[in-house]
């Protein structure tokens, strides 16, 4: 058979397998009320927030980058926040604003103001929202992304995301309390893969770890055997370092797939290894997460398959476009916690001990107005995720 015909043969196999793996890696899950607000009390019983249009600051502007290079994100996060308002009976009272045909973050705030927005929702992006703190406003913003802690904000600003150090510090919390002391980090290759290895390694000196080496990944999948090799000081037969007992992972599945065989094969593979988010392509693909078995994540509840949060919204968008929703769970769970969170602004801002059940986590807003999410967590076994407490 010629070569070509071969290739073509296992690209159709292939994707073959990877259908079969996600209907076998559906998951049946029971429906449960959305969303809740809940007690630090443990006795408390569970609050229902408030689901009445006149409890929310009307209009509401919504500022994302809706064409270009960000639309899916932005176009994800849009539908997720709109049909949580149609859902309330508030999705009249939404202004739209694309931020990528605005000249400036300025400008699309000016719009917002000019057309009687009470609240605003956005930007997306980092440098935009680190402009819009800049402003002097009058009004309450959610911002849907992080500044560092040490820039100042108004009163009026507040921040919500999906950062990725909240997954760090959950993973490395639990491999603390799975006796865990002395680690390696691995990262992908550039800022990312640097910002996120930098928190790894505060979060777990911070709760008395050591780390005891890092490694950022070669951008050349080609480069990374060597690397693993003389990262792990590995000396035929069966030598390799014993000053670690864990391994924290930033990384694609992709990386993430060849990074676990190479551990094994250099006899670390008993080693435990604890990953962000980034590690779950959202997509169950049996076949190739084979790769990946013991690695243990911490991602929001719509990416691990979890529709016992916002199950009605949740079948709602998943129908409306399967394979957007499996690529880009999180970003519509995202819009819809954003909602969620300026209808409950009030009741959030008594305390840091109030939490509201997302589709992004159990969130609450700290001292510093930034909303702080408690994730699940879940484990690779056999190419399919299970969670874990």
């Amino acid at each position: 058979m010629p070569l070509s015909l071969l290739n073509r043969v296992y690209v159709i196999i292939s994707s073959l397998l990877i259908s079969l793996s996600l209907v076998a890696c559906a998951s049946n899950s029971s429906r449960a009320p959305s969303p809740v607000l809940l007690s630090s009390n443990s006795n408390s019983t569970l609050l229902a927030p408030t689901s009445s249009q006149n409890n929310v600051i009307q209009p509401i502007a919504l500022l994302l980058p809706l064409q270009g290079p960000l639309a899916n994100i932005g176009q994800s996060v849009k539908q997720g926040f709109l049909a949580a308002a149609e859902e309330n009976g508030s999705s009249s009272n939404i202004i739209l604003i694309d931020t990528s045909v605005e000249s400036s973050i300025q400008a699309a705030y000016t719009a917002a103001i000019a057309k009687n927005a009470q609240i605003i929702v956005g930007p997306l992006l980092k440098p935009e929202v680190q402009s819009i703190a800049s402003f002097q406003t009058k009004i309450p913003i959610l911002a849907l992304n992080y500044l560092k802690a040490d820039i100042s904000t108004p009163p009026e600003l507040y921040q919500f995301g999906l950062s990725p150090i909240d997954e760090a510090e959950q993973v490395t919390h639990l491999a603390w309390q799975n006796n865990k002391r002395s680690a390696l980090i691995i990262t992908a290759n550039g800022n990312w893969g640097a910002q996120i290895g930098e928190a790894f390694a505060q979060q777990w000196q911070a709760l008395g770890g050591t780390v005891v080496g890092q490694l950022a990944l070669s951008e050349n999948p080609a480069d990374i055997t060597k690397q693993m090799r003389n990262f792990l000081h590995f000396k035929p037969p069966h030598d390799r370092r014993t000053d670690f007992d864990v391994i924290f992972l930033a990384s694609s599945p992709q990386i993430g797939r060849q990074v676990k065989p190479l551990l094994k094969f250099y006899f670390a593979g008993d080693i435990p290894v604890y990953a962000t988010a980034s590690i779950y392509s959202g997509i169950c693909a049996k076949r190739f997460d084979k790769d990946l078995n013991q690695v243990i994540f911490c991602a929001a509840p719509w990416s691990l398959a979890n529709n016992n949060v916002e199950p009605n919204l949740y079948q709602q968008l998943k129908s409306a476009s399967p394979e957007r929703f499996s690529r880009n769970s999180k970003y519509y769970a995202l819009g819809i916690d954003a909602f969620h969170i300026i209808q409950n602004l009030d009741v959030l801002k008594q305390s840091p001990q109030q939490t509201l059940q997302g589709a992004t986590g159990i969130l609450s807003l700290n001292n510093q107005h930034r909303i702080v999410r408690q994730l699940p967590c879940a484990q690779f076994r056999n190419g399919n995720i299970f969670p874990i407490d």
